[in-house]
């Protein structure tokens, strides 16, 4: 008698989140979600495991990453789950950013030095504002002649109005050393603009240390 496997339980749309993360190297110019190519890990003994994860460059040196958060454990999601969920990684992230709100929200703005700072309720999470257009776009009403963003670590996301000058220059000396001494909450030394409904580079990120 031929058993069939049990099918994988529905991956519950709640549990979907997202992270940032530095992927040093990169300089995507322009906002999109570029689904990273499958690669190989090393396994422990010897041989390799073939991994094809919701992963994807998005805008400087910053890569997306999709996972599902559980009681014990966060998981990877993996690019076949979202084809299994008949989600786009845009549908994807709509509904990771909604969870986000719902977790961690509302944003405020803050004074921060001669700039402006975005935080929710969880500090180390902070930078996952990046990601709400809904967000820029108010705030890019008051300062129609756009913004200039900078996330250096998890915890620290800040932004000026590109006609102030001299807090844009702020960003451009001052975001550098701030990544730099990121630690484990490293994430990107680029500076980004916010303009027409997305994301550019504005300065680029550091070159990795040899």
């Amino acid at each position: 008698m031929t058993v069939e496997p049990s099918p994988s339980p529905a991956i519950d749309l709640e549990t979907l989140r997202f992270v940032l993360r530095e992927r040093p190297g990169t300089n995507q110019a322009i906002e999109s979600l570029r689904l990273v190519d499958p690669f190989e890990v090393p396994l422990p003994g010897g041989g390799t495991a073939a991994m094809a994860p919701a992963w994807f460059d998005l805008v400087g040196d910053l890569q997306l990453r999709l996972v599902r958060d559980t009681p014990e454990w966060v998981f990877t999601l993996h690019a076949s789950e979202l084809a299994d969920m008949k989600l786009s990684a845009d549908e994807a992230l709509a509904i990771a950013l909604a969870n986000f709100r719902r977790l961690h929200g509302p944003p405020k703005v803050s004074a921060w030095h001669n700039l402006r700072r975005v935080g929710g309720t969880a500090e180390d999470v902070d930078h996952g504002w990046f990601l709400d257009h809904a967000l820029w776009r108010g705030l890019l009403a008051e300062h129609p002649g756009g913004l200039v963003v900078a996330l250096p670590r998890t915890d620290l996301l800040v932004f000026a109005p590109s006609a102030d000058t001299a807090a844009v220059d702020s960003l451009r000396q001052g975001i550098p050393g701030l990544h730099a001494g990121g630690g484990d909450y490293r994430l990107s030394s680029a500076l980004y603009r916010f303009e027409d409904d997305r994301w550019t580079v504005f300065q680029p990120a550091a070159a990795p240390s040899a």
